[in-house]
């Protein structure tokens, strides 16, 4: 009982806590906010002690653990991102908006095993391709795989290849599709974690006060940015998506084409 007391007092504490730090964020009160973001914190640990140790005779699994595959995590991250995606961004979006965690340890072996499922459609009679697979975000200018960054074999080819304005534009874009993601989520378990997501995409964007709790501002901020840089990176990119169509075959264009390196006899000069 006494530990059922103390939860449901941590609990209120953390109630009252984050009511605080969204006023004290709205009125642009800094200093408040990070001593609040520190309080709330350590609240929460309190809070996840709590519940653990009531639990503690049932397995518990990890709060952000998750029965769905990988693959399935990252295709559904992207599909809300709807832009080019690094780990981390796939991580987070995840974490936040379903409260479950992506081993990004393992996105390289993902990648790999799509790329093997994909050879064998095309390889073995009778074996459909999947609706989507899981593709790494190519260079614009080799069409080699970009560390780290995935996307989606459905998106058009211009839109998976990264120019030099490429990644700036894909996280205004992607920012504007989470903050219209938190929109939806008012009064839900999920609003506070999107939020912070939101809110950390929003503190790069000009125009955007630090720690703003409400996404339209950042929706703003970030169409007001990509005004100004994004038909630069689409005419990059497109002219590259042109380049690409005409100098690979279907496998690369997917799966980027092999790093290809100076050997010592190349490197002493051509025969």
């Amino acid at each position: 009982m006494e530990s059922t007391r103390e939860l449901v007092e941590v609990v209120a504490a953390l109630s009252n806590a984050n009511d605080a730090l969204i006023e004290a964020t709205t009125s642009g009160d800094a200093a408040e906010v990070n001593r609040l973001l520190q309080h709330v914190a350590v609240l929460e640990r309190r809070r996840n002690r709590l519940v653990h140790t009531k639990q503690d005779s049932t397995p518990v699994a990890s709060p952000y653990e998750s029965s769905i595959p990988l693959r399935d995590q990252v295709i559904r991250a992207l599909q809300l991102t709807g832009r080019p995606s690094s780990a981390r961004l796939v991580s987070d979006a995840t974490k936040a908006r379903w409260a479950e965690r992506v081993d990004t340890a393992k996105l390289s072996s993902l990648r790999r095993d799509e790329a093997r499922s994909w050879r064998k459609s095309q390889e073995l009679p009778g074996r459909q391709e999947r609706d989507v697979y899981v593709v790494p975000a190519l260079t614009y200018d080799r069409f080699t795989p970009v560390r780290g960054t995935v996307a989606l074999s459905t998106w058009p080819t211009s839109e998976r290849l990264i120019a030099p304005l490429s990644p700036r534009v894909d996280m205004l874009h992607s920012a504007i599709a989470l903050a219209g993601e938190a929109i939806t989520l008012t009064n839900t378990n999920y609003e506070a974690p999107m939020l912070r997501l939101v809110a950390r995409l929003g503190a790069t964007i000009p125009g955007v006060k630090p720690f703003g709790a409400d996404p339209r501002p950042v929706i703003d901020a970030a169409r007001a940015e990509l005004e100004e840089i994004e038909e630069t990176d689409e005419n990059e990119r497109s002219d590259a998506s042109e380049r690409a169509h005409v100098q690979l075959d279907r496998e690369s264009l997917l799966f980027g084409t092999a790093i290809r390196t100076l050997t010592s006899r190349a490197a002493g000069g051509s025969r």
